[in-house]
Order: structure tokens, then sequence, then C-alpha cells
């Protein structure tokens, strides 16, 4: 059933955003075919969500590509990045009207106060972190009681290793190391799993290029 709730996935102009490093995606957005794919990824997790949300997190902003739409569910937006440069970022989010506190590190470190967010957004970082428990450790102590988790992760096998390089990434085997089956493994002592898409969503899960699943947080 439709999400009659859901963000829409706003898409800035080009060059409103510039890339963080020569692996960042920005590019493939605006691309003829390849780009709506990218979009429709992103719009699968929003679909998702249930705002409005009080204090939300983006754990890998990146560029700040979906900052805008993040922005729309709530009015105290947070980010942190362990590439991306804040200020850069920041100047980028104010040619649109947008305000968000951006910090630059690991999440482990950043000593986020408890219970302190409503939202946490990770999309296309799970698969790069060898051991995803202690990042969903410390996400389940700054959500709040109440607050979800939006993870979004590629299929992660040989085909997709394929696929990335004819689209023009090479070598992906050596970044995309988790699948998604293991993080929601590792998920289940803190988090529930409340729903999950796959896309194309008119494709059996088992067939699925890119995964959205949106976690709630187990009380003890």
């Amino acid at each position: 059933m439709k999400n009659s709730n859901a963000i829409r996935f706003i898409l800035p102009p080009p060059g409103t955003f510039l890339p963080n490093n020569d692996d960042d995606p920005l590019p493939f957005y605006y691309k003829p075919i390849i780009g709506s794919i990218y979009r429709d990824r992103i719009q699968g997790g929003l679909d998702l969500l249930m705002p409005p949300y009080g204090k939300v997190l983006e754990f890998g902003y990146g560029s700040g590509i979906l900052l805008p739409s993040l922005a729309r569910l709530s009015g105290d937006l947070h980010g942190v990045d362990l590439n991306s440069d804040p200020d850069a970022t920041q100047m980028c989010l104010r040619s649109v009207g947008i305000s968000a506190h951006l910090q630059r590190g690991d999440l482990l470190s950043m000593s986020y106060p408890e219970k302190s967010f409503d939202l946490i957004v990770a999309f296309s970082v799970f698969e790069h972190i060898a051991d995803p428990r202690p990042l969903l450790d410390e996400m389940c102590r700054i959500l709040s009681d109440s607050g979800s988790l939006l993870i979004g992760m590629p299929r992660v096998d040989r085909a997709m290793e394929r696929l990335f390089s004819i689209i023009g990434f090479s070598g992906i085997e050596k970044h995309h190391v988790t699948t998604y089956r293991q993080v929601i493994n590792a998920s289940r002592e803190r988090f529930s799993l409340v729903r999950m898409t796959s896309l194309p969503s008119w494709l059996p899960k088992a067939f699925g290029m890119y995964f959205t699943m949106l976690f709630s947080k187990k009380l003890n």
C-alpha cells in the first residue's frame, strides 16, 4: 500500500551540490537511464517513513543531495560523514534555503546524547562496513524510544560487481563487503524490522538490486 504521507525525493538542479570525492555517485542521479534507478532507490526508502520527525540524523550524507528531502521531514536536521567537508556542503545547502548541523567524523566518536534522534537515515553506507554491530549499537543508543532507523543498501554479489563495472564503477568488490542479510542479522538484538522493500519493486526480492529497510528500536 502506498504511504500517503510519503515525502518525495527532491532532485536539486545540476550543479547545486558537488561530489565529495571521485567515487561520489552524485553524477549518476542526473543520467538519463541509470539516474532513474538512483532516484527510485531513495524514493523507495522515503516511502517507508511516517513523518513528522522531531530530530533527524543522516549518517553518511556525502554530497548532501538527500538533505533537502530530509529537511521536509524535520526542522532539526543533522548529518555526520567520514569524508565530506561540512562547510562546503552547508554552503550548497544554503543556496537552496536549507540549514543543517553537519559534522565530519566517525559516528562512534561523535558522542551524541542518548536518545537524541527520532530518525536516523543511512543510504549506501552499511555495505562498506565489515562489522555493523558497533554502529547499530550506537544508533540504538542515540535513538529515542520511539525512534526509527532507515537503511538502504545495494545487493552485494558477483552479479552486482559486473553491473557496477558496466556503469563505470570498477573494483566495487573492494568497497562493498556486507550484504543486507548480514545487516538484518546484526540488528536483531537492538532492532525490529518493520518493513522492507526492494528495487525493482516488480521483481521478487531474490532478484532485487537495492534494498530499503525500516527498523524500530527494541525496548529492553
